[in-house]
């Protein structure tokens, strides 16, 4: 009688224990539900909040100071160009030497201009500076804003009827949009520069040559899904940074995770729109 009482006991415990981590799990599974929801839920009014505050400016009825466009604009690009210069010149190197080392096996390493060429143009000089400015710029905005938010300052914009769309994410907007372009078209120069150090110092390739075959494989198709390119990332950027800028916490430990968060958000979402543009560029033969 007693053994079969103990035997009851240990299995009314298993049930408990089971119990209980079957509502540990459905409770994680709903704060994680809860969590996506008002995380969508706030990007979605995010996202409302700035296309309004892009209409207002369309319609001439935003005001924005002008020195805060002169500010984004200068943060923006005159700023990165040595870093972006530097950085996508090493990444052409880097590539043609990759690429001449396996084509010297079939004696044809001249295509290694080509192949830094429309590597450089249509895809590795957009998502290099977007890298670059997301680490960059990307943090630095939401670092700016979240700083603000801690301090109150945004509390007291919306006190005193500012909009922190037309004020804050605006000129930041703009500057990325304007200045990515610009900023991918010098790294497709320089990554060229870099293979052509590569080209003609390392494995021998007349100048001239070179350049003749780096000429052949640029088009404008090419240029222009590279520039493509180039804006889309800008606008994720600045809205990331932007984003995470405004919805950080009081604190300075949630000042820099906003920025943390801005620059893996920015990156990740620079990789799926690539997916997209890629996938929609190649049904429509572009």
């Amino acid at each position: 009688m007693v053994e079969r009482e103990t035997a009851l006991s240990e299995t009314d415990v298993r049930c408990a224990g089971v119990g209980d981590c079957a509502d540990a799990c459905f409770e994680a599974v709903g704060d994680l539900g809860m969590r996506v929801y008002y995380a969508v839920r706030r990007s979605l009014a995010f996202m409302g909040e700035v296309a309004c505050s892009i209409w207002r400016r369309i319609t001439g009825r935003g005001h924005v100071r002008r020195v805060d466009w002169w500010l984004a604009f200068e943060a923006v690009g005159p700023r990165a160009v040595l870093i972006v210069s530097l950085i996508s010149f090493l990444i052409g190197l880097i590539l043609a030497f990759v690429g001449a080392a396996q084509l010297k096996l079939f004696g044809a390493q001249i295509y290694v201009a080509s192949l830094v060429a429309i590597a450089s143009i249509r895809i590795m000089g957009a998502m290099m500076t977007g890298v670059i400015m997301a680490g960059r710029t990307g943090a630095a905005y939401a670092a700016t804003i979240g700083a603000m938010a801690a301090n109150e300052e945004l509390d007291a914009m919306r006190v005193m009827g500012i909009g922190r769309s037309d004020f804050l994410v605006m000129p930041r907007l703009a500057a990325m949009v304007v200045c990515m372009p610009i900023l991918t078209l010098l790294a497709d120069v320089m990554a060229i520069l870099g293979g052509a150090a590569v080209g003609v110092l390392m494995f021998r390739i007349p100048m001239q040559e070179y350049m003749a075959y780096t000429m052949d494989a640029l088009g404008w198709q090419n240029f222009f899904v590279g520039i493509f390119h180039g804006v889309v990332y800008g606008i994720i950027i600045a809205l990331c940074g932007c984003y995470y800028g405004i919805y950080s916490g009081r604190d300075a430990g949630s000042v820099g995770a906003a920025a943390t968060r801005a620059v893996v958000s920015s990156v990740v979402w620079m990789v799926v729109a690539t997916g997209f543009i890629t996938f929609i560029f190649e049904v429509l033969g572009i």
